[in-house]
Formats: structure tokens, sequence, C-alpha cells
């Protein structure tokens, strides 16, 4: 059985290009080979276990990105439409995305509205019996609004990525 001492180097460099400390191992004791890191070895484990030489891992590539390839990736097989039959009358995930930001914003407004008893768009005073009910409207209905849309806007989002993938050869 073969030892090893293990080193520490704990210079500090001045230089632009100083490395961090790595632990290294010293000269094997008694001349035995060192082993390779465990990285790597359990790479070399898993590739012969699979029965496949060092090298030549095997990746999920399309068929239209190999090299050499003939076929045409889907975007052009497709003519370049964006969209399906389907998909044609589907509003876009940023537009549900900007209502949200406009319905979050017109709501926190209320509210800071309602804390400062300011004209609500300089139309209804603070002194109207409909100031409070109109501001807790926007409120109570801002809110929800807007975590809805920004649901709807990330659900949509999402649906469309897995679209493109399925596109592109990847689902």
């Amino acid at each position: 059985m073969a030892a090893a001492a293990v080193a520490v180097p704990t210079c500090v460099c001045s230089s632009a290009k100083a490395r961090r400390p790595e632990a290294r191992l010293a000269r094997p004791l008694l001349g035995a080979r060192p082993s390779p890191p465990p990285r790597r070895r359990l790479l070399l484990t898993a590739l012969a276990a699979a029965g496949k030489p060092p090298g030549e891992a095997e990746e999920k590539v399309p068929a239209w990105a190999r090299p050499g390839a003939d076929e045409p990736p889907p975007w052009e097989r497709e003519g370049g439409a964006a969209r399906g039959p389907d998909g044609g009358g589907q509003v876009p995930f940023y537009a549900y995305l900007l209502a949200s930001a406009v319905t979050a914003i017109a709501a926190i407004g209320s509210i800071f509205e309602y804390t400062n008893q300011r004209a609500v768009f300089g139309i209804v005073g603070s002194d109207s019996a409909l100031y409070a009910p109109l501001l807790g409207f926007f409120v109570f209905t801002g809110i929800p609004t807007s975590a809805f849309l920004w649901f709807k806007a990330v659900q949509t989002a999402n649906r469309e990525a897995e679209e493109q993938d399925r596109r592109d050869g990847f689902m």
C-alpha cells in the first residue's frame, strides 16, 4: 500500500494571475504511481460501465444539428412560421406582464393616495363620499388582478418555450 502526503501551498503572490491555494498530492512514497483525480476516475468508471471508450460520451443532439446533416432546422422546414395554426390569436406573455405591472402600480398608488389624503387623479377630493370606496376598489381588485396577470404571463411564457423546444426537436 502506497502512502501519499498532501501539501497545501500557502504563499500569497502579488501578481494579477495569482491563483487560490489548492491541495496537491506530494510525490507518492515508495515510488508508486499517483492515481488519477477523483472526477476523472469517476468519469472513466461511468464510461467503462456503459461499455464506451473514454471520449465517446453520448449526447442528445437533434438530427439537424449534427455536423454534415442535410436536414434543415425546424424553423426552416416550417417556412419561418413562428406559430402553428392554433396559436394565431393568443396574447403574448409580455402583454400580460405589462398589464400586471400597470395594475400593480395603480393599486399601490391608490394606497399612497389614501394615506396622504390627496385627490384621486386630481378629480375626486378627499372630502368626497366616493373617495374611500373608489380607492378601495382599486386596491382590492388591483392586487389580485395583478397577481393573476403575472401568473398568466409565466404560464404563457412556459407554453411558448415548450412549443419552441418541440419545434427545435428537444422534446
